[in-house]
């Protein structure tokens, strides 16, 4: 289920929640109808004029996202996980109008503004999920709510906790379907680009093996079950994008308490943490690092064990009761609209974060390119190449490959 949730928000509401009105060098929202607005005596350019960009003649979906910013829009989705072997969907994305007190951005940034979304989505290996989310600022941004809820019926592989199984035994399948939802809220610290909040997840769900029975005593499986958890979030964030930042910095950490107390069948603990920088070498060059990981102790459901999270390798595939995963991109700017990237980084997995530093390196290198797809809204896409340990996969990236909070 957690995967679930990364599928469709990594996507949706982590990709969509900075799409924005960007300012000009005045200092002036350039609002919807600004931009659509037309000169007295010009002729009508036509439907497909709008996914043209005036200055450079390049295909850029500035004002077509800008003009429905304020309406119901159909994005499509492609998964290129290769855990649930890749898939197809559909969201339907609703931009709210900003109030009066939304938070005004400064020069050179882009305004948050209000997201509603609904996807579903099947994948090769007969997953399938359905859900909706809310990604909400109050109070000219010192106030964030971001909520997820869904339901999904998932089909993935378990390697074993650090990589061991019993026997000759490499893998298992296991199916996991049921109701999820995270809760989240955060508020500003001052005039500071710090934010403290709380979190609540809840999942209720059927686990069981679809390949094998040794493994049936495995802490997670069985039917009807229930993992309850609040977290305290601490965040960081100065960012020149939320969506495809190439300069700035963010911390994100995440202490997560499950409970019986608080209705969950399982009682465990849980640190998250991720941190990332992004550097401006000049108009042309680009680089970028990030560090991200969690421990976890106590009673933990086998397919909630933290694992190594990098393209070239599948999700679940490294898994343990802590894992750390550290990355290094960088990219050269080729023309205003095209970029080239290469990255290469690599994971751990142990009992607990000591054990990290003796543990086995799960590395992993790509290349990519990056296309400008919305200039106004500082949105890039692009396609990544990446060798695992064990194969070769192929990323659809919308916005940054890094999702965070996730």
């Amino acid at each position: 289920m957690a995967l679930a949730t990364r599928a469709i928000f990594a996507t949706l509401i982590i990709l969509l929640s900075n799409f924005a009105l960007a300012e000009d060098e005045t200092g002036t929202t350039n609002s919807a109808a600004e931009a659509a607005q037309q000169q007295p005596g010009e002729q009508d350019p036509g439907f497909w004029s709008q996914f043209m960009d005036k200055e450079d003649n390049y295909l850029d979906l500035s004002q077509w996202l800008i003009e429905n910013a304020y309406g119901f829009l159909p994005v499509p989705l492609i998964i290129t996980e290769p855990a649930v072997d890749n898939g197809l969907g559909l969201a339907g994305v609703f931009f709210h109008k900003p109030g009066p007190d939304d938070r005004k951005p400064k020069e050179g940034e882009f305004m948050l503004t209000d997201i509603s979304a609904v996807a579903a989505l099947y994948t090769g290996n007969d997953s399938w999920m359905v859900g909706g989310g809310h990604f909400n600022t109050m109070r000219e941004d010192t106030r964030r709510y971001t909520g997820t809820i869904g339901y999904a019926d998932i089909n993935l592989d378990f390697y074993g906790s650090e990589g061991n199984l019993p026997g000759p035994i490499e893998k298992v399948g296991f199916n996991a379907k049921g109701f999820f939802t995270d809760q989240k809220f955060e508020f500003r610290l001052g005039e500071s680009d710090w934010f403290l909040g709380g979190d609540w997840r809840y999942l209720q769900t059927d686990v069981s093996l679809t390949t094998g029975t040794i493994l049936d005593d495995l802490p997670g499986l069985g039917r009807n079950i229930t993992v309850s958890g609040l977290g305290l979030i601490g965040h960081y964030e100065k960012l020149n994008s939320r969506q495809s930042p190439t300069k700035g910095f963010s911390a994100y950490i995440n202490g997560m308490w499950n409970d019986e107390a608080i209705g969950s069948d399982y009682d465990y603990n849980e640190l998250k943490w991720e941190i990332r920088q992004y550097f401006e070498l000049g108009d042309k060059w680009m680089l970028s690092w990030r560090f991200d990981g969690a421990r976890t102790d106590g009673d933990v459901p086998f397919f909630l064990e933290p694992y190594v999270n990098i393209e070239g390798i599948p999700a679940l595939r490294y898994q343990g009761p802590t894992a750390a995963t550290a990355e290094l991109r960088g990219g050269y700017n080729f023309t205003p609209r095209w970029s080239a990237i290469a990255f290469g980084g690599g994971g751990r997995v142990g009992d607990n974060i000591s054990d990290l530093g003796s543990a086995t390196s799960n590395t992993a290198v790509g290349a990519g390119f990056r296309y400008v797809l919305a200039k106004l809204l500082g949105m890039r896409v692009g396609v990544d190449v990446a060798r695992g340990p064990e194969d070769t996969y192929v990323y659809l990236v919308v916005g940054s490959a890094w999702a965070t909070g996730l």
